[in-house]
């Protein structure tokens, strides 16, 4: 049975790149009836905040990438950690470091002036028991390093395809860090070997982590997973996402109302080759493969995920249309039909609709009417559309026509404004036929107090 792991860091709200990583998981355990496992690694312990990790499930669940097991929490796994890093300590595979943070900044500061890479130069790799036994009655503070194989460690990644890392790649990096918590290549190793994790599915970002990972399950004697690491976002400007783009976290996109499943869909397609992409979420998780992924950097384009979005709510009725917006207004049903065409988001039909109930009109608009010179036509189509019989567009417009000194286009602009309180929308004439009259006399109303503050033109 496949089991792959989400394990994201409560060090801030869930980005959509890192939501796309959860994403392509959960598709993964779904299409074999595999199992999905959330690890929360909050061994920062100055940057985790459990309102993040509440927030991430939150998230998590909204896009119902239900998880199988968890979540597991790093913080609660320390006793395992220190067991494992004794493991290898007591194998010679790890041992104590004593150097100061001084001693290795002047050593990284060296090499670099030397035009080295700033690796640890093994200085407490050969202590003695006696003289580790000496710094350590002595109280100083120590790491645990891991005592590197110094060989070439080759996989082949399910994207990436055969990689390789030479001998020297990899120095003696830290497991355990001088305060007892465990480094991130270490945790992250003990928890996907002990959970059984079978494949890794993560950024490309982690790729350099995957040597140290790999010799760390070597030294247990296990096998280590599969890996594939995908493709970092970036924006349509080809530069790394980030808040200049706009809205990057999951919970920004709710609120700017796009539906899961359009984002669910849109993180499963985006820096991939298909054939479609507008799939169900059954579609999804048949046609998933790795392999149809790109190691290029992918665009995150806001506005094909916009028309993913509005390709849903057109598959939507409109009883769970106003679910979704939580409403249950019968009368709303047949407006929302209608409007839904004119809008890409929940949020834009949230605010379509309140033409229906409110006799506001917007500043663009109203800048129209008191553009038009003759301000008593103005007033008479006012007049002429809360009186017309309700829902008679065309003898309001007939009626309208034979008196107007207005082209064809400013009468229709005038009486969208009149009726609506905005410049566009879906077509008059439905719109007209659901407007309640009391709203038109409301606005109507707001109008005249309005004009009222402005000297006709």
């Amino acid at each position: 049975m496949n089991r792959v792991r989400f394990a994201p860091s409560p060090t801030g709200n869930l980005h959509v790149g890192n939501a796309r990583t959860a994403v392509l998981n959960h598709l993964f355990a779904r299409q074999g009836s595999g199992q999905f496992i959330l690890r929360i690694e909050d061994t920062d312990v100055e940057r985790s905040q459990s309102s993040f990790e509440e927030s991430i499930k939150e998230d998590l669940r909204w896009l119902s990438l239900d998880w199988d097991e968890g979540p597991y929490r790093q913080s609660d796994r320390l006793d395992i950690y220190r067991s494992e890093a004794t493991a290898l300590l007591e194998k010679g595979l790890a041992y104590k470091c004593f150097c100061s943070k001084e001693e290795l900044d002047l050593a990284r500061a060296d090499a670099v002036r030397r035009g080295q890479p700033p690796r640890y130069a093994r200085v407490c790799a050969g202590l003695s028991p006696d003289a580790v036994r000496r710094f350590e009655a002595a109280g100083t503070p120590y790491v645990i390093r891991f005592r590197s194989m110094q060989k070439e460690i080759r996989f082949h990644d399910a994207i990436y395809g055969d990689v390789s890392f030479p001998a020297n790649h990899v120095d003696d990096f830290i497991i355990v860090r001088t305060d007892g918590m465990p480094a991130y290549n270490f945790a992250a190793s003990v928890d996907d070997r002990l959970m059984k994790i079978t494949h890794v599915i993560r950024g490309s970002d982690h790729l350099s982590n995957t040597p140290k990972q790999i010799m760390l399950f070597l030294a247990f004697g296990v096998a280590p997973p599969a890996y594939a690491h995908h493709s970092l976002l970036i924006g349509v400007d080809r530069k790394p996402l980030s808040k200049r783009h706009g809205a990057t976290r999951v919970a920004e996109f709710r609120d700017l109302g796009i539906l899961p499943e359009a984002m669910v869909n849109y993180l499963a397609i985006v820096g991939r080759k298909v054939d479609r992409e507008f799939i169900s979420p059954e579609g999804l998780a048949e046609a998933f493969t790795l392999g149809s992924f790109s190691s290029a950097d992918a665009v995150f384009d806001p506005g094909k995920l916009l028309w993913l979005n509005k390709e849903y709510l057109r598959t939507m009725d409109a009883g769970a249309l106003l679910e979704r917006m939580g409403l249950d207004a019968k009368e709303d049903e047949e407006r929302i039909l209608l409007i839904r065409e004119n809008a890409s988001t929940l949020e834009e039909m949230r605010s379509m609709l309140r033409m229906f109930r409110d006799g506001d009109v917007d500043a663009e608009a109203f800048d129209f009417l008191a553009s038009i010179k003759d301000r008593g036509e103005v007033e008479a189509l006012m007049l002429e559309a809360a009186a017309a019989d309700h829902g008679d567009f065309e003898g309001l417009l007939k009626s309208a026509e034979g008196r107007s000194t207005l082209s064809r286009r400013e009468l229709f602009m005038a009486l969208r404004v009149i009726i609506t309180g905005r410049k566009s929308g879906p077509p008059l004439k439905e719109l007209y036929r659901l407007m309640p009259k009391d709203t038109i006399l409301e606005r109507s109303k707001c109008l005249g107090k309005r004009f009222s503050a402005v000297p006709a033109s």
